[in-house]
Order: structure tokens, then sequence, then C-alpha cells
């Protein structure tokens, strides 16, 4: 991460004194400069040309939303050089929401906020919005590689039997043909906690941020991330969910198929990109799956 930042701070001409490191995932550096501007510092060049889908669509799906999004002020995208993408800007109020700070009462009120924006974000016309953001279906030849690509490393470190647990869950998985036929939508694409703001209380949602996955594809992705908050949670998101989409009648068992892929699809980037998370990641593989 050093050697990234530094170069980064060096083509913002910004003092590492100056700025303050938020955070890192898979695909970002962010930092905090002093002023209260929030950068984000691509570490792949998936991640890069994200950053460009973002700048052009959050403004224009700004109008349709309650809660605050992020407004970029300005990007870069240069695939000859290391990072290949920026983008900045203003922090928005609010810190990551905690799932441990969830109480019965707080826990209604911020499940019933984020059940609204989803509701709200999945309403959007995308006839509408540019087309610089990818759709994708639930795609079975996609899945076919990611089973084939996961699979030697699981091999390896899975027993006999939960080998055969996931062989029985890929064959369902591929065969059930409602998981292949939904409607589409505008999705946030990785709506999990730490991409939810919250006031110093926990008493409600203050913003949402990271839109770097943003996809036209299924609205069970958006709730299958809300699992991590805990059953009652994820039991009040897809009530209203459900309350506002009744015609969907095959979202919650979608939602369970999406669960296990996006662990699967974790691996397989920890694998590409991050060893260190490999171990982390097949664990989350056995809570979903097994």
């Amino acid at each position: 991460m050093k050697g990234l930042l530094d170069a980064a701070l060096l083509l913002l001409n910004i003092d590492k004194n100056d700025i303050e490191i938020l955070g890192e995932g898979f695909g970002s550096i962010v930092i905090e400069q002093n002023d209260g501007s929030i950068f984000r510092i691509a570490k792949t060049m998936e991640t890069a040309q994200q950053y460009t889908k973002e700048f052009q669509m959050l403004p224009q799906i700004r109008t349709f939303l309650d809660i605050e999004i992020p407004l970029p002020i300005s990007y870069m995208f240069d695939p000859s050089i290391n990072p290949s993408g920026i983008m900045r800007y203003k922090k928005l109020k609010g810190t990551p929401l905690n799932p441990d700070l969830l109480i019965s009462k707080n826990l209604t009120i911020i499940a019933k906020q984020l059940a609204e924006f989803i509701i709200k974000l999945h309403q959007i016309p995308i006839s509408t919005l540019d087309s610089s953001c990818p759709q994708e279906s639930n795609n079975k030849s996609l899945i076919q590689i990611l089973r084939k690509d996961t699979k030697e490393l699981l091999t390896q470190v899975l027993t006999v039997k939960e080998q055969q647990k996931l062989a029985k869950w890929w064959e369902e998985t591929l065969e059930d043909s409602t998981f292949f036929s939904h409607r589409f939508v505008l999705c946030h694409g990785d709506l999990w906690y730490e991409n939810i703001l919250v006031d110093d209380l926990c008493s409600r949602i203050t913003g949402i941020i990271d839109f770097s996955d943003m996809t036209i594809g299924d609205p069970a992705k958006d709730l299958a991330t809300q699992v991590y908050m805990g059953e009652d949670f994820y039991n009040l998101i897809l009530s209203e969910y459900k309350h506002s989409f009744p015609e969907d009648t095959t979202i919650e068992r979608r939602v369970k198929k999406h669960q296990g892929l996006r662990e699967l699809g974790g691996l397989l980037y920890a694998i590409k990109h991050d060893n260190s998370e490999i171990e982390d990641s097949i664990s989350k593989i056995r809570t979903v799956i097994f």
C-alpha cells in the first residue's frame, strides 16, 4: 500500500502530513485530506475504470434518492501510470455502521431507512441512465468459470464432506432456472455495512458510499449483503422490499444464491490479488454455504 499511496500523493501534490488513511478494501485505498476532501485511490485497473462510471452516474441518480451519496468533484484515469485512477469528493457526514451497535430500537429504524433507500434505488428508470453502467444478468457461464477458478484451492483446503456439499450447491445453483430469470434494476453492488454511514448515536443513516460495483442487474444482489447485519435486520429489509415489489416472487431464493457467490467471488479476488485474505474468505464460504 505504501508505494501506491506515495505515488498518489505525488500526483495530487499533497503532503503526507495533511492526510489520514480511512481504510483499504480489495480495490481502493481511501484517504481524507485536512480540508475534508475524500480521495479514493485505485489499486487495480478494474477499479480505476469503475471510478469513471461513478463520476458519470452519481450526479444522475442523486435526484432520485433521499439519503446522501458521494458527488464526485474530480477524477483522473490514466492506464499508463500507477495509480491509474483517483476520484475526489467531499466527505459525507457520519461513520460506517457497526452491527454491534444495533439494538432492537435502532435496528428497526436503520433497517427501514436502508430498505427505503434500496427500494428507491431499484425504482430508478434504467432507460434514463448513462450507458457507462454495465448490464449484468445472472450469467451461468461466468458462474461456471468462478467454479473452475476456485476449485483447485478449495479442493486443497476443504474436507471431503465439505467438497461434497459444495458440489451439490454448485449443481443446484446452475440448475435453478429462477436464478437466471430476473428483472433488471440499478444495483449498488456492494451494499454492506461499511458502506453505510450513520450518525454518532447510530440512530439514522446519513449516507451511502462506494458505488464502484454499481450495475444494472439482479436486485437480489443488494439484499444479499444485509445478512451481515443479522437475521432480524435482513428479515426486516426483505419484508419491506417484498411489500414494494410483490411481483418478484423468487427474490429470497436468489438472495441466498448471491450470498454464496459473493463469498466465492471474494475468494477468487484474494487468490488473484491478496493471498492474506484467502483464509478469511474460506471461513466466510464455510459460514454461508455449509
